[in-house]
Formats: structure tokens, sequence, C-alpha cells
């Protein structure tokens, strides 16, 4: 009973978590046969996203329907090939991850004091941008198959999504692209992009949290 009230209390916590055991799951699947458990993986984090959203101040039916378009376009690019259920499909993992980080920074910054949660939230926003910007990226190699290439490769082929995941969280986090590099203009701004997403994400978000922790 103490572990259900945790968990109903502390939701960024069992997201955060959530998270946590997806990135140590991934690497074993990271293979050609491996794709539809990455996927189901993905959709157990992205329901733990969602359920996370019914606390925020925003609606969580439109994170479960951009989760939805997500889960059946790229299941069914799986199956058919279609690039263009591919693209539709990242679109929609993207955009709904995207939207639960926007319902989280909602949730964080809606009063005038931090809790533990909100803490916990912090952790958890900065992993749905990166997973949501891996998804971006995903797309984007359906687009431009060598948007993305690794130095030194003698045969280039499109990123597997631990390589996706691992571009994204360096990126975010402004620690250096090492040896995953955008090839294209187009993935060249989606970097810029993200890049700029991380930097305003810590000086205006997670600084405000240190700020009212501080005071408190």
């Amino acid at each position: 009973m103490s572990l259900v009230f945790r968990l109903a209390h502390e939701p960024s916590r069992t997201l955060l978590l959530v998270q946590l055991a997806a990135l140590l799951l991934y690497p074993w699947f990271d293979t050609g046969h491996g794709q539809g458990v990455l996927a189901a993986i993905s959709v157990g984090v992205l329901s733990a996203a969602v359920w996370m959203v019914r606390r925020s101040p925003r609606e969580a039916w439109i994170a479960a329907a951009l989760a939805l378009v997500g889960i059946v376009a790229h299941a069914a690019f799986r199956f058919t090939g279609i690039a263009a259920l591919g693209v539709l499909g990242a679109a929609g993992y993207a955009a709904a991850f995207f939207y639960s980080a926007a319902a989280l920074i909602a949730y964080m910054m809606q009063d005038e004091r931090t809790t533990t949660d909100e803490l916990w939230a912090a952790g958890a926003t900065f992993m749905l941008f990166v997973e949501g910007y891996a998804w971006v990226f995903a797309g984007a190699q359906l687009l431009q198959p060598h948007a993305f290439v690794i130095q030194g490769a003698a045969m280039q082929q499109p990123l597997s999504w631990v390589k996706l995941l691992f571009l994204s969280a360096t990126n975010m986090s402004a620690t250096g692209l090492t040896d995953i590099y955008p090839a294209t203009p187009h993935a060249r701004v989606l970097l810029i992009v993200e890049q700029w997403n991380g930097v305003m994400y810590l000086a205006m978000v997670v600084a405000r949290l240190a700020g009212l922790l501080r005071r408190r």
C-alpha cells in the first residue's frame, strides 16, 4: 500500500524510472529483429508519459491521440515498408513526447514552490525531449537516408535507435556529437533546434526550479 501511495504522489519519479529501465533495455534489442521490441518499449515509456500528463494543466487526451497516431503508423510501416507511414509514425511519436514534455514544464511552472516530484519531473522532461528528437531524427532518415553519418565508416547505413538516441542526448546536453555528424543542411538545422531547446530548458526551467528551491 505504501508503494502504491508513493507512486500516486510522485508520478514523475515513476516516469523517470520507466525511462531509465527502457534506456537499459534498448541496447539488447537494437538489431533488425528487435525493432518490434524497441517499439513496444517506446510505447511503454510513452504510456507512462501520458499518465503523468494527467497531473499537469494540459489535456492528457491530446498526448494519447498523438501517441496512438505514432504507434499505429509506425507499426504499419514495419509491416509494409512504406516510408510515408514511417515518417508519419515518427512524427506522431515525436509530437507525443514533445507535448508530454511541455505538459511537465507547465506542471513544474504552475506555482511558486518546488516539490520533490517537480525535481524528478525536471529529469524526466529532459529525457522526453531526448526521445522526442530521436524520433525526429528517425523520420529525417527516412526522408534523407544519409542525413546522419558516422565518421570513418566505410559504408553508411541508417542509424539504429540507440545511435539516434545517443546523438540526441549528446546534442541536447551540449556535450558534443562525438563520431556521429549531420550530413545534410536539414539535419544540421534539426541539431541546431535541439541545441537551442536544450539551452533554453536549462536556463529557464531548471534554473527557476533551483532558485525556488534555494529560496525555500
